[in-house]
């Protein structure tokens, strides 16, 4: 019962006390690099992109486990404006509701990205993006507050019929904006790469939050990957990394995915589909182990990863952390030479 009441403290504490961390993560980072990173909108091959995320963590420790839902749509809208370059444009959706306070934040913003070749094979693509973000906080006050818990019960627990003292208005309405470069690299054959940085926040604005003035804390991202393919073997290594600091809050994730190609796709007419699977493994500095795998077929991708907790609140949380989902659609990927699509220069190495 001490276990239990001093891991409840700790994840009504997170949803109550997180002024200084107000970004989501995914320990799927590198499928959400649209949402966190405008630079990276319209890097893909294909006409237009949907990505949509779930996750559910702490479900062990806590009655109301912490939930996080994203979208994003991504697509270039002009292309060779001024030769080997483009401008896009994305749109993305959160909604996160933390634990038994169910502070519920909810995002929507704009990503506007140009990019740009200096040289005519298009080997390397530079693009720099800004996002606008609009925001919106919420909380439950019915939930389960310290003040709640009744030790005179004969099994302790919360007591709904205590009232928990709270008062306070939560936050109105708030914009954000932040920037982002990207760094694309392929050499058309066996070998892409991104390198990119992202900064939210730079505006700091401000958040009424029970009746507490504070300024949202900056972000910043830096993520990277490379994919190195073997024809031979049809199999791919991608080593994966992203480090993320805000206020007090750091994160720092690596690892590497292995994909194996089944089946690849048709250069000409696009009739045969590519088929591949994808396993990773990655280690989140001092929180967590994440196990992935994805199935991607034509331009449809379906990933599911699993954290294994290992931080302090492994003794209660029995290891077990967060699953998370991923599922993904690209238009006009791999349609073919006929397919004429003007995004081709971010071509696949499979």
């Amino acid at each position: 019962m001490i276990k239990r009441l001093s891991v409840t403290v700790v994840v009504i504490g997170c949803s109550f006390f997180g002024l200084g961390q107000e970004d989501v993560h995914f320990s799927q980072f590198f499928n959400a690099t649209p949402i966190f990173n405008p630079a990276t909108s319209g890097i893909f091959h294909g006409t237009m992109r949907f990505n949509s995320h779930y996750r559910q963590q702490w479900s062990s420790v806590s009655a109301e486990p912490y939930t996080t839902m994203a979208a994003s749509i991504d697509l270039p809208v002009l292309t060779d404006i001024t030769q080997h370059d483009m401008l896009a444009i994305g749109i993305y959706g959160i909604k996160d509701d933390a634990g038994l306070s169910q502070t519920s934040t909810t995002n929507l913003g704009l990503n506007i990205n140009f990019g740009k070749s200096f040289d005519p094979s298009e080997t390397n693509f530079f693009s720099m993006g800004l996002k606008v973000n609009y925001g919106q906080k919420a909380l439950n006050f019915d939930g389960n507050w310290g003040s709640q818990w009744n030790w005179k019960l004969a099994n302790p627990d919360f007591d709904p019929n205590i009232a928990g003292g709270e008062q306070g208005d939560v936050s109105n309405s708030f914009i954000g904006v932040g920037a982002g470069f990207n760094w694309f690299y392929t050499n058309h054959d066996n070998v892409r790469a991104n390198l990119g940085s992202s900064i939210n926040n730079i505006n700091g604005p401000q958040v009424n939050y029970l009746n507490t003035e504070y300024s949202l804390a900056r972000s910043l991202y830096l993520h990277g990957d490379v994919e190195i393919h073997s024809h031979a073997d049809n199999f791919a290594f991608i080593p994966r990394v992203i480090m993320f600091t805000q206020a007090r809050q750091r994160y720092f994730v690596v690892g590497s995915a292995f994909d194996f190609v089944f089946q690849e796709a048709g250069k000409h007419t696009g009739i045969t589909k590519e088929v591949t699977m994808e396993f990773g493994a990655y280690f989140r500095w001092k929180d967590a182990f994440i196990f992935q795998t994805q199935f991607n077929w034509a331009g449809v991708g379906v990933g599911i990863s699993y954290d294994v907790n290992i931080s302090k609140l492994n003794a209660a949380s029995s290891l077990q952390g967060g699953l998370e989902a991923y599922l993904s659609y690209k238009l006009g990927y791999k349609r073919g030479l006929k397919d004429g699509h003007s995004n081709d220069r971010f071509d696949s190495i499979h």
